[in-house]
């Protein structure tokens, strides 16, 4: 698989792992035994990479949801991309030829643009923050999905993002000087980067994601804002020096499947998705925040320098960050939804 590709989700992105614990009560149920040759396979597609963080979790909902159906219910996961980037996996999904996929904002941005508002810059200083949002808004993301099509199965972090560079990054000034790389399809970053460099200035450079490993090292990008377990997976902290130690966004991501294609599967297959799905989601979710723990700690190891800037330096990224937040209102989501999340947040 190509190791240049991943997703989070979804994104990020992106999504779920091993259960040991619910072995307990659905052990005692005896699901149905399916008719022979009756094995249903859900085509799943992600960005990410075969052996990630996010793949380990995947595979392993896929064992529970085969144990909890007797065989009838399984997964059929296609990792790395090789569905084709996330919009194109979201129309595979619309028309049919992919059952669901796990995506980052990018693609959920495709179904359900306010998706973008927990991923503006600066919007959490936690995941505390972003779990209280998460709560109060639940009702609201569930049925938007559902009026455009899809069954949102809960959410996944990719993580805070972080400014890599081949340079020390204090202060926003301090990127006028590099060519980051922006992800062609992010409706949030260019909001960032046009507070960075200007209106019309050159400056970032857009690509797909399969790109960008190649771009760094021609030196056609040379800085990437990216959570710090995507950058070790992705392979591009090896072409980075510093770190710069400040959270720019939470990176969400989430699986969905297609309304059609869900109504399809009998009740207790219904039933035994949703609840691995929750299951498995709340697992992805620790698990990437412990991994995240680990990459940060281990940055030296990486021959990355940490740079932290100062409480003035910092001040000024808040100030950018709001400015951004500002030119994304009515973009990605009215003012009303984007205030929900705030004073949830908050």
């Amino acid at each position: 698989m190509k190791r240049t590709r991943f997703a989070l989700l979804a994104v990020g992105f992106g999504l779920l792992g091993g259960l040991l614990a619910s072995r307990g009560a659905d052990a005692q149920q005896t699901p149905p035994a399916p008719a022979a040759g009756a094995t249903r396979s859900l085509s799943v597609a992600t960005l990410a990479p075969a052996g990630s963080t996010w793949m380990r979790v995947l595979e392993a909902w896929n064992r529970e949801l085969r144990r909890r159906t007797n065989k009838a219910l399984q997964l059929r996961i296609f990792p790395g991309g090789v569905q084709g980037d996330e919009s194109e996996v979201i129309r595979k999904i619309r028309t049919g030829r992919l059952d669901g996929g796990a995506v980052t904002a990018v693609g959920l941005s495709q179904i359900h643009r306010p998706s973008l508002t927990f991923q503006m810059p600066g919007m959490f200083r936690n995941y505390a923050q972003l779990d209280a949002a998460r709560t109060a808004t639940a009702s609201q993301v569930s049925t938007a999905f559902d009026q455009a099509g899809f069954v949102f199965m809960g959410w996944a972090d990719v993580g805070f993002s972080r400014v890599f560079s081949r340079a020390p990054v204090r202060t926003p000034a301090d990127m006028r000087a590099l060519h980051p790389y922006l992800w062609r399809d992010d409706l949030v970053m260019p909001a960032v980067f046009t507070e960075v460099f200007g209106e019309n200035r050159p400056g970032p450079v857009q690509m797909q994601l399969p790109e960008v490993l190649t771009a760094l090292q021609t030196n056609r990008a040379d800085s990437f804002v990216t959570p710090p377990v995507a950058a070790i997976s992705l392979q591009w902290a090896q072409q980075a020096t510093h770190m710069t130690d400040m959270n720019v966004a939470v990176v969400v991501g989430a699986t969905v499947f297609g309304k059609s294609q869900f109504n399809t599967l009998p009740a207790d297959q219904q039933t035994a998705l949703r609840e691995t799905a929750t299951q498995f989601h709340q697992l992805l979710i620790q698990n990437l925040r412990r991994d995240e723990t680990a990459a940060l700690a281990g940055m030296g190891t990486r021959n990355i320098t940490v740079v932290t800037p100062t409480d003035a330096e910092r001040a000024q990224w808040t100030s950018l960050f709001e400015r951004a937040r500002g030119r994304l209102v009515g973009r990605i989501a009215d003012q009303a939804f984007i205030n929900t999340v705030q004073e949830a947040a908050h």
